[in-house]
């Protein structure tokens, strides 16, 4: 009990940083300060996705509940979402630095389908109730979708273009395998 408050509390913390990090580091940002960052988000992005497709490998070695990578899926499909729902949000794409907002639902859809598809297909000892990991992984997304579309398409132009979005999927993403998942109490092989 006192882990998992400690564990929401410490969520809260790294939410609030990620929502005023582009603020403080970046207070007037001009039109190319800190360009490096811009491709930083693309890369945690698919350092998230391959974690992503390997956390299968904990269902099936480990004994992780397969609610995680179910939950971890549906993230990934509303992630997809969320974001081609920011392209027709914010209009005009005459900048390089929108790429990213193509990219990503791109990428997302097949993974996303493969972690639920493979998830549901495998057999796991502890299966857990892929349902409600899926309500999780949309809840997340939905909470990504809302951060998204309150930063606009000026998070996307100014420093830090997109990576507090892209940690915020990384953080989203581990919270929703580590609170389906039960990867605390694994079974023994």
């Amino acid at each position: 009990m006192i882990a998992r408050a400690a564990w929401v509390a410490g969520l809260a913390v790294v939410l609030a940083l990620l929502w005023i990090m582009p603020g403080v580091l970046f207070p007037h940002p001009g039109t190319n300060d800190a360009i490096e960052l811009s491709s930083l988000g693309p890369l945690l992005y698919l350092v998230t996705l391959i974690a992503a497709l390997l956390s299968l490998g904990g269902v099936g070695r480990l004994g992780w509940k397969a609610e995680g990578t179910v939950g971890l899926g549906a993230f990934l499909l509303g992630v997809a979402a969320a974001f081609v729902l920011a392209i027709v949000t914010f209009g005009n794409f005459s900048n390089d630095r929108f790429a990213a907002l193509f990219l990503t639902p791109i990428l997302a859809v097949p993974v996303g389908a493969a972690l639920v598809v493979t998830s549901l297909v495998m057999r796991s000892r502890r299966r857990g109730r892929p349902l409600i990991g899926a309500v999780r992984g949309i809840v997340a997304a939905i909470a990504v979708s809302l951060w998204l579309e309150a930063r606009g398409a000026t998070d996307w132009l100014q420093a830090p273009y997109g990576l507090d979005v892209y940690a915020l999927i990384t953080v989203a993403a581990a919270a929703v395998l580590f609170v389906s998942a039960d990867v605390r109490n694994r079974v023994p092989t």
